[in-house]
């Protein structure tokens, strides 16, 4: 019933409403502020104009952009409601593609790198954040791109690394090439380097490194059996049985006994907070090499090991370190 009364208690007030103005001519404007006091302020005149979309941005990418586009992504990285896009524009070849990867929004396009050969561009989305990843085929590295209110960033770990790839939750894991077990600059002009994992994770839309304390001893690693298996092996043979296989597979025995005298002086150990543990030694031949293993509370393995340094952090400006050992 309350209903029924107030429909007709409202139309009672239109019609009251449009005789007393119709005849003063300015029924209309009248009409019009009614409704405006009634239900709000409404622009019947505006334009609902729509330049998020897909096409538009495609034609804002094609004023900038010279070559044909052959991958392309859209979508609101960001979660902004503001639609963006990454995109390559050149030509296609066997291996690679070859020309310029873009960032475009509804305003602009951006070149993010000097034209170049690229593999594998693809999108990447951790955690609620998105990420553009490229190799380039030039240098081996991988350049990753976020997008934070429509705009475009190029991330700490972009251009620095190679075969940055998703672990799983928020980890990461990239290769890193350098000297880093030569004394001086100059030894290190005279030898190759090495390129070892390194790990990273993400927060809050930045990427930042495992860091590693440096400063565990011998008694900290044989804690884990899988450790002082390694120091015994070390201790005994110079070099554990894969790395003898790797390096010296054609050694006589000679050459065994003197790996056994020289090497396995141990250089440093260290723990990253992702479990990661670190073993740096000093190999026979003034060589170098170090093995990694995975440890938890009550178990350890060998996941890696080889020849090289590891160093506490590849990029200490990002590195986050876990307490010292007690």
């Amino acid at each position: 019933m309350l209903r029924k009364t107030t429909a007709i208690t409202l139309a009672l007030v239109l019609v009251l409403a449009f005789a007393l103005t119709a005849c003063s001519g300015g029924w209309r404007e009248s009409y019009e502020s009614f409704l405006d006091d009634l239900v709000g302020k409404v622009d019947v005149e505006r334009e609902i104009v729509n330049v998020n979309t897909e096409e538009a941005i495609r034609d804002k990418l094609e004023e900038y952009s010279e070559g044909q586009t052959i991958w392309f992504q859209f979508d609101d990285f960001d979660g902004d409601g503001t639609s963006e896009a990454f995109a390559f524009c050149g030509k296609a070849g066997t291996e690679y593609l070859e020309g310029v990867l873009w960032f475009v929004n509804e305003n602009y396009a951006a070149e993010l790198c000097e034209s170049g050969k690229w593999t594998n561009p693809e999108m990447v989305t951790v955690e609620g954040t998105t990420f553009m990843f490229a190799e380039n085929h030039d240098d081996g590295l991988t350049y990753v791109f976020g997008i934070e209110n429509s705009k475009v960033y190029e991330t700490a770990v972009s251009g620095t690394f190679s075969n940055l790839e998703h672990i799983g939750g928020k980890d990461f894991t990239a290769e890193f090439t350098s000297y880093d077990y030569y004394e001086t600059e100059e030894e290190a002009k005279k030898e190759e380097p090495t390129t070892k994992k390194y790990w990273f994770y993400l927060e809050n839309g930045e990427f930042f490194e495992y860091g590693a304390d440096d400063s565990l001893r011998r008694a900290d690693l044989r804690k884990y059996k899988a450790g002082s298996d390694v120091i015994d092996t070390i201790y005994d043979q110079g070099l554990t049985d894969e790395l003898l296989e790797r390096y010296y597979s054609d050694a006589d025995q000679e050459t065994l006994d003197f790996i056994a005298k020289e090497a396995g002086y141990f250089h440093s150990i260290m723990l990253r907070e992702n479990g990661i543990l670190n073993l740096n030694f000093y190999g026979a031949y003034d060589d170098c090499f170090y093995i990694t293993f995975k440890v938890s509370e009550d178990s350890s393995e060998i996941i890696d090991c080889g020849r090289g340094f590891y160093l506490p952090a590849a990029v200490p400006a990002i590195a986050t370190y876990p307490e010292e050992a007690e």
